[in-house]
């Protein structure tokens, strides 16, 4: 039995020369995928998500208790600060008994130890930015609920019309 060539093209253009495998194509040269074959079985497929962080989320694909969930979480800046402020608490205390976990094993290893350490700085940054924007967030209002500013445009217009009446 006679083994063909691949005949795929190559980055070069030419014909490639390698032996086929039962498919027709060399290891390298595997085919195209086909995709499934029903095309209704594409719409949703996850088989590539790991951790969902780069997920597109589309409304009419959630759940019913997801859409609840949904229309519950606030819009209100300071609730969304101080609801992301506690759960990176309570992420950096998961950490910390994770890494206490490890040291008390036998062997602990010191790898898995530095990549928990470097997750906690990594939150704790993010705590960090959390507690600035609620910050400029309280100046923010102080500086609408005030009305220091309105005084001060009143006493400037009182002056400008002493002025004018000289």
């Amino acid at each position: 039995m006679e083994k063909h060539p691949c005949g795929a093209k190559t980055r070069s253009g030419e014909p490639c020369k390698r032996k086929a495998l039962a498919n027709g194509r060399c290891r390298l040269h595997g085919g195209k995928s086909t995709g499934p074959k029903d095309p209704a079985k594409l719409k949703g497929n996850k088989n590539a998500l790991k951790h969902g962080l780069y997920e597109t989320i589309w409304l009419d694909t959630l759940t019913e208790e997801e859409r609840e969930l949904y229309h519950q979480v606030s819009t209100d800046p300071n609730v969304q600060v101080d609801s992301e402020y506690r759960l990176s608490e309570l992420r950096i205390r998961r950490m910390l008994q994770r890494i206490q976990q490890e040291e008390q094993k036998d062997k602990p290893d010191p790898a898995e130890i530095r990549a928990m350490e470097d997750a906690i700085t990594k939150v704790q940054m993010n705590v960090a930015a959390l507690i600035r924007e609620s910050g400029k967030l309280r100046d923010m209002q102080k500086q609408k609920s005030d009305g220091s500013l309105d005084q001060l445009v009143e006493i400037l217009e009182q002056a400008r019309k002493d002025r004018l009446q000289r």
